[in-house]
C-alpha cells in the first residue's frame, strides 16, 4: 500500500511611559518542566454517547489545566485541578456526539508549564454487526510490522467506526519461506479472527514477490507465475470467500517497472489469468478484483491496454487508486468516468471498487489540515457512491508514523501508536467517516444531483418515504430543502451533532451548505440555494466574544417574528410583509485560538425551520514584534513591541530575546492593557547582518515566538521634522533641503530619453507625528496620464515603496501612487500589501502641472497609520519611482533607489533616518 503520493531598556505601556525595567538573564535553562504524558484508558479515547468520558495522563506538576474544544472551535469544558486529586484521569461531562480537542496544561510548583494534549470521539451509538453493507472500507495495516501496525486493539476502532472492510496483506515472502511449503504467519492469523469477531470483512491483497522463486517483485515468465498461483490458492485455501475478497497484486502499473515484469499490462494480465482459472477452479465464489490501478503516469493507456488482452474478464471487480491530494475529491470524479467508459467500449459493466483514496495531513506542501482531510474523505466517499462506485476503502487508518513533514506517516484516521497525543486517538477523518457509516448504513443509493454551481446532493432511500441527503457545496451559502409543511427534518452535522428542525408552511427548512457535508433526513424532495437568512461574525479576539448579525429576508406578504438561537443565548425580532429584518448574535469570549464554526438556530413564528452557520478564525489577543530603529541622535535600537488586540489586560511572564550574539529577558511580570502596547528597546552594535528571535511567556499558554533579519545602516538619506502644505507650489523651507536628483537613473533608462529637458526631476522627503511627506519638482516636455486607479503606473505619476527598518529588514511592503490624470482628479492607489489593495485611507496628494514651464510638481502626505510605520522608530526604508509616458505608452522610469519598477525587492531600497530637528 506504498503511496507517491544588553543595554538600558525603555518601557512603554499604551502611551503611558513606566517606570524604566533593567534587562535580567535569559531564563535559567536549569528550571525542568514538568512531565506529561498520554495515557489513553480507553482504547483510542473513542466513547458512546452516553459513556463517561475519562481521559488518561500522568504528570509530576502540581496542577493541570484544561481546556475542551469541539469540532467547531467552540469550548465546551475548561477547569483546573491538583494533579493529585485527578490521579491521573481527567473525567468530563461530555455525551453530545463529536470530535473534541483537549488542551492540557501541566503546571509545577515553581510556575514551570509543558503543554500537551489529546484528543477524543463520541459516537452515538449503532450495532453494526448484523450489517451487510460493505461501502465503507479502510487500509489496515495489519499485517505490516513495527509502528506503521495498529495492533489487534484497532479493530473493534474500525468496527465502531462503520468500517465494514479491512483491506489489508498476507505476504506471500512471509507466507512461504520453504520453497514449496506455505504456512501463513500466526499475525495474519491472529488478525483475520479480530476482524470476524468484530464482523469486519477482509479485502486480501494478494502481493508480492518471493525471493526463493525469482529476484524481482513482480513474476515475469509462466514458471513464477505458476509459483505466484500457488500462493494465491493456498490464501484462498486459508481465508476462505465468506467476508473475503481478493485483490490481485497492488498498483502493478507503478511498482517494479524497473524489473523484468516492467509493470506491464500484458505481464499482469498474463498472472491475473493464471490466478483466476486456478482459484476458481477450487472457489467457483471468489470473489476476485483488479488490477488495483494507481492513476498515475499514463494510466488510461495502460488500462486500455489491459482491457484489450481482456483483462476485464478475469475480475469480478475493477479496482483503481484517483489520489488527487491535495485537491478536493470532486477531481477525481473525472477520474472514476474514464476507467468506466472504456469498461463500456469493452463490452463491462462490472463493478468499480476505489481501493485506495487518502489526504495525507501535517506541514508537507502536498498534505491537508486535519479538518480538509476529514470533509474529503467522506465527500470522497460520497462522490463515489454518487457515481455508482460499489466500495470505497480509504486510505488508511493509522498514521504510520509521526513526521509531519513526511507524508506517508499521516495518511491515518487516528493517531500513530506513538504519537504524543495518544495511541490510536482519533483525528477528524475517523469521527467523519463514523457518522457518514451511521447515517447511510443499509440505505440504498437514490442519486446524486447538482444545484447552483458548486453544490452536491447525494440522496439515499430511508424508507417509508423518508430519505437521508448529503449535502455541500464547495462555495458556502444558503439553501433550502423541501419537505411537507409541518414535517420534522433532522440535521447531522459532519461529526454527528443533530438538531431537528420542521418545515414551514411553504415546506422548506434553511441549511448553509459549505465544504463539510451536513445529512438531513426527512420527507425530503429537493435541495436548492436561497437568501432567505443570512448570518456574519465579525472577526474575533481570543478572549473577548465573538459578534455578529443574523438576517432575515421575509418575501412574504405578511410579517412573521423570529427568534435566533446563538451562543447560548436567544434574541428576538420580527420581519414585515416584503422587508429585511436583522437580530444582533454573541458568541461567549474564549481563550483558544483557530478556526471557528458559529452557528444560529432560527425559529419563525415559533417553529425552528433554519440552522444557519458562518465561519472564522480566532486570532492571538497578543503579537510579538521587533524593529530596528534609531534614537534621536541616531544610535541603533532593537524595539520589541507586545501588542494585546483584546479587551483584557494580559500578564506577561517575561520576553527572552537574541539579536546577534546577545541575549536577556524583557518585560518580566509585565501587564498590557486592553488595546494596549508594550514597548522595549535594547541597544545594538551591528556590523553585519544578524537575526533576533523573540519568546513571549504566558503561564498557562504556548509561548509566542517570532523572528527577522537585522542590517547595518550606513549614510542614510536625512528626512528633517517639517509640516508640508499642500498647494501644489513646493514650500521654501523644503527647497532649501538638500534635494534628491532624479536624472537618467531608470533601469532599464527611458527608452529615447533625451536628457533633463525630456525627463528630470529632484525630490524632498520631510515628516511630521501624523504624515511622511514627499515633495517633488519634475521637468518633463510632455505630460500623459491617461490611466485612472490602479493603472496609474502606466502613465506620468510618482509611486513610492517605503518599509519599516533597514533594508531587506521587512518582507512587507507598502506601495503608494499618486497622479494627476488626464480627466481631471488627482488619483491615489496601493498596489501592496494586495490585502489593502485600493485607494489609500488618508493619503492627501496635491499634483500641479505647468504646461509652459514643462513642469509638474507634487506634494503627498502619506500618514503613518496607512503605511503601518511608527514614526517615532525614525528608521524607514523606501524607494520613488517616476514614470514616463509622452502619449505612446509607458516609455520607462527614472527612481531613487530601486526594489519596485524593476523588480519587487525592499532589500534595494535606500535607508531613511528620521531626524527629530527641525528643516529650517
Amino acid at each position: 500500500m506504498t503511496r507517491r503520493r544588553s543595554g538600558a531598556v525603555s518601557l512603554l505601556t499604551a502611551g503611558l511611559l513606566l517606570a524604566a525595567v533593567l534587562q535580567s538573564p535569559a531564563r535559567a535553562a536549569t528550571i525542568a518542566a514538568p512531565a506529561l504524558t498520554i495515557t489513553p484508558t480507553t482504547v483510542g479515547n473513542t466513547f458512546t454517547a452516553g459513556q463517561q468520558v475519562k481521559l488518561g495522563f500522568s504528570t509530576d506538576a502540581t496542577t493541570v489545566n484544561w481546556t475542551v474544544r469541539d469540532a467547531a472551535g467552540t469550548e465546551v469544558s475548561k477547569g483546573s485541578a491538583s494533579a493529585a486529586s485527578l490521579n491521573g484521569q481527567l473525567t468530563l461531562p461530555i455525551s453530545t456526539p463529536g470530535w473534541y480537542q483537549t488542551d492540557l496544561a501541566a503546571v509545577a510548583a515553581d510556575g514551570a508549564t509543558t503543554l500537551g494534549g489529546t484528543d477524543f470521539a463520541v459516537l452515538a451509538p449503532h450495532d453494526f454487526s448484523t450489517s451487510t453493507d460493505t461501502r465503507i472500507g479502510v487500509a489496515s495495516a495489519l499485517g505490516f510490522g513495527g509502528v506503521a501496525n495498529p495492533g489487534l486493539e484497532a479493530v473493534p476502532l474500525m468496527a465502531n467506526g462503520g468500517i465494514s472492510t479491512a483491506r489489508d496483506e498476507a505476504f506471500w515472502a512471509a507466507a512461504e519461506t520453504t520453497k514449496g511449503v506455505i504456512q501463513f504467519p500466526q499475525k495474519v492469523k491472529d488478525y483475520k479472527k479480530a476482524l470476524d469477531d468484530n464482523h469486519v470483512d477482509f479485502l486480501n491483497i494478494l502481493d508480492y514477490g518471493n525471493s526463493l522463486y525469482y529476484p524481482d517483485e513482480a513474476p515475469s515468465t509462466d514458471e513464477q507465475r505458476a509459483a505466484f498461483t500457488r500462493y494465491a490458492v493456498a490464501a484462498v485455501d486459508e481465508f476462505g470467500t465468506e467476508h473475503t475478497t481478493y485483490e490481485l497484486w497492488n498498483e502493478w502499473n507503478l511498482r517494479d517497472q524497473n524489473g523484468a515484469a516492467k509493470a506491464s499490462p500484458e505481464n499482469y494480465v498474463a498472472l491475473l489469468k493464471s490466478v483466476s482459472a486456478a482459484v476458481r477452479a477450487k472457489h467457483p465464489d471468489v470473489t476476485l478484483t483488479g488490477p488495483s490501478l494507481a492513476v498515475i503516469n499514463d494510466w488510461q493507456g495502460w488500462f486500455t491496454k489491459f482491457a484489450d488482452l481482456g483483462g476485464l474478464d478475469y475480475v469480478d471487480a475493477v479496482t483503481i487508486h484517483p489520489y488527487v491530494q491535495p485537491l478536493d475529491p470532486e477531481a477525481s470524479v473525472a477520474y472514476v468516468n474514464t476507467i468506466r467508459s472504456i469498461m463500456a467500449a469493452h463490452g463491462s459493466s462490472k463493478p468499480i471498487y476505489i481501493t485506495e483514496q487518502g489526504w495525507a495531513t501535517g506541514t508537507n506542501p502536498s498534505a491537508v489540515s486535519e479538518p480538509a482531510q476529514a470533509r474529503d474523505l467522506v465527500r470522497g466517499q460520497l462522490l463515489s457512491y454518487g457515481n455508482g462506485v460499489a466500495r470505497y476503502s480509504s486510505y488508511n487508518f493509522m498514521d504510520s508514523g509521526n513526521d509531519p513533514a513526511e507524508i506517508e506517516h499521516r495518511f491515518g484516521m487516528v493517531r500513530n501508536r506513538l504519537d504524543a497525543r495518544g495511541a490510536l486517538v482519533p483525528k477528524p477523518s475517523y469521527v467523519a467517516t463514523a457518522v457518514l457509516a451511521r447515517q447511510i448504513d443499509e440505505l440504498p443509493l437514490i442519486g446524486q444531483t447538482r444545484f447552483g454551481t458548486s453544490g452536491y446532493d447525494v440522496s439515499f432511500n430511508a424508507g417509508g418515504g423518508q430519505s437521508v441527503h448529503a449535502v455541500w457545496s464547495t462555495t458556502p451559502g444558503l439553501v433550502n430543502l423541501a419537505a411537507p409543511a409541518g414535517s420534522p427534518v433532522q440535521i447531522t452535522d459532519l461529526y454527528g451533532v443533530t438538531t431537528t428542525l420542521t418545515a414551514d408552511a411553504g415546506g422548506h427548512v434553511w441549511m448553509t451548505a459549505g465544504p463539510d457535508p451536513f445529512y438531513a433526513r426527512g420527507a425530503i424532495t429537493g435541495v436548492a440555494p436561497s437568501n432567505r437568512f443570512g448570518l456574519s461574525v465579525a472577526p474575533e479576539i481570543a478572549g473577548d466574544p465573538a459578534t455578529g448579525t443574523l438576517t432575515f429576508a421575509n418575501p412574504d406578504a405578511v410579517a412573521h417574528t423570529f427568534t435566533v438561537s446563538a451562543g447560548g443565548t436567544e434574541t428576538s425580532g420580527s420581519a414585515a410583509a416584503g422587508a429585511t429584518a436583522t437580530a444582533a448574535v454573541t458568541y461567549p469570549a474564549q481563550d483558544s485560538t483557530g478556526p471557528r464554526t458559529y452557528s444560529a438556530k432560527v425559529s419563525v413564528d415559533g417553529q425552528p425551520v433554519a440552522l444557519v452557520s458562518a465561519t472564522g478564525t480566532a486570532t492571538p489577543p497578543l503579537s510579538v514584534t521587533a524593529s530596528h530603529v534609531l534614537n534621536g541622535s541616531g544610535k541603533d535600537l532593537l524595539r520589541f513591541r507586545v501588542t494585546n488586540s483584546s479587551s483584557q489586560p494580559i500578564t506577561l511572564s517575561g520576553l527572552d530575546w537574541t539579536a546577534g550574539a546577545a541575549s536577556g529577558t524583557l518585560l518580566t511580570d509585565g501587564v498590557v492593557p486592553a488595546h494596549g502596547t508594550a514597548e522595549a528597546d535594547v541597544a545594538l552594535s551591528l556590523t553585519q547582518a544578524a537575526t533576533w528571535s523573540a519568546s513571549l511567556r504566558r503561564t498557562g499558554a504556548a509561548d509566542i515566538q517570532a523572528s527577522g533579519k537585522l542590517v547595518p545602516v550606513t549614510a542614510p538619506t536625512v528626512a528633517n521634522r517639517y509640516t508640508v502644505k499642500l498647494d501644489g507650489v513646493i514650500d521654501p523651507v523644503v527647497a532649501r533641503q538638500p534635494a534628491i536628483a532624479l536624472e537618467g537613473t531608470g533601469t532599464p533608462p527611458v527608452t529615447g530619453w533625451g536628457g533633463p529637458s525630456d525627463l528630470s526631476g529632484k525630490l524632498w522627503l520631510t515628516h511630521d507625528d501624523q504624515n511622511l511627506y514627499l515633495s517633488a519638482k519634475v521637468t518633463d516636455d510632455v505630460f500623459s496620464q491617461p490611466n485612472r486607479g490602479g493603472n496609474i503606473w502606466g502613465g506620468d505619476g510618482l509611486q513610492l515603496g517605503l518599509t519599516a527598518g533597514a533594508p531587506g529588514e521587512a518582507v512587507q511592503t507598502q506601495e503608494i501612487g499618486a497622479a494627476l490624470t488626464d480627466a481631471g482628479p488627482v488619483d491615489t492607489w496601493r498596489w501592496t500589501p494586495t490585502s489593502q489593495t485600493g485607494v489609500p485611507p488618508g493619503v492627501q496628494a496635491k499634483v500641479v502641472r505647468d504646461e509652459a514651464a514643462h513642469t509638474t510638481t507634487y506634494e503627498i502626505a502619506v500618514p503613518w497609520s496607512t503605511l503601518g510605520v511608527a514614526a517615532k522608530d525614525r528608521l524607514i526604508s523606501a524607494t520613488v519611482v517616476l514614470n514616463e509616458n509622452d502619449g505612446t505608452g509607458r516609455r520607462g522610469w527614472l527612481t531613487w533607489g530601486k526594489g519596485v519598477a524593476e523588480t519587487k525587492n525592499p532589500a534595494l531600497f535606500n535607508a531613511i533616518r528620521l531626524d527629530p530637528a527641525a528643516a529650517k
